[in-house]
């Protein structure tokens, strides 16, 4: 169980990988520039200090845990398995020429976004063929996906930022394993053949 960041830093690894495959193609098939949907010169995990998002950006900030519920299934070392759901946030921040490009390539982006969210929402873009099961622990809640979108905000004479705000519920499979003090079942007590007779008439040794 990695707990809330396990969540942020697998959100973020998706979009890392997935918007720069996808833009090209969404460019080419809207017939947009490199202003229209921009490419993220950073993409953060956590919280990103304010002095570092100078460009366009994509920032996947810490979850809010709503709830884990157990699910009665167990891990192979015996420990439970809970569903645990988590509020995430992903910030797109596009730096534009002016107020129009700006809010045009943050409009754009926060589709390529929601894009690469919903094709993969196993958050895992790496498809096997010969796979058994595309099961990741990870599954995007589809039906809370929702947008905001901020006033934008002139910088530097007609330079401007604008920013959305993508919010979506994932649920995590989470097991207790990692440091558990348990020792794992069948460990704890171990059975083996006694090498004496007891019945009716034989008492146990150390009776006598």
């Amino acid at each position: 169980m990695r707990g809330a960041n396990g969540v942020r830093d697998r959100l973020a690894w998706l979009l890392a990988e997935e918007i720069p495959r996808k833009n090209p193609l969404l460019r080419e098939q809207w017939s947009l520039d490199d202003v229209a949907l921009p490419d993220p010169v950073s993409y953060f995990s956590g919280d990103a200090p304010e002095e570092l998002v100078k460009d366009t950006s994509v920032i996947v900030v810490n979850p809010r845990l709503l709830r884990s519920v157990r699910t009665g299934d167990i891990s192979p070392t015996g420990e439970p398995e809970y569903h645990s759901r988590y509020s995430c946030r992903v910030y797109v921040w596009v730096k534009g020429p002016d107020w129009k490009r700006a809010t045009e390539g943050r409009d754009n982006l926060a589709v390529c976004a929601r894009l690469c969210l919903l094709q993969y929402p196993n958050l895992n873009n790496k498809i096997d063929p010969d796979a058994v099961t595309t099961d990741t622990g990870f599954r995007i809640e589809e039906d809370t996906y929702q947008e905001d979108f901020g006033v934008p905000v002139r910088i530097q004479a007609s330079r401007t930022y604008a920013a959305a705000i993508l919010s979506v519920d994932i649920t995590v499979e989470e097991y207790v394993d990692d440091g558990s003090t348990i020792p794992p079942y069948g460990t704890v007590q171990e059975l083996a053949a006694a090498s004496f007779a007891v019945g009716p008439d034989i008492p146990f040794p150390g009776e006598e």
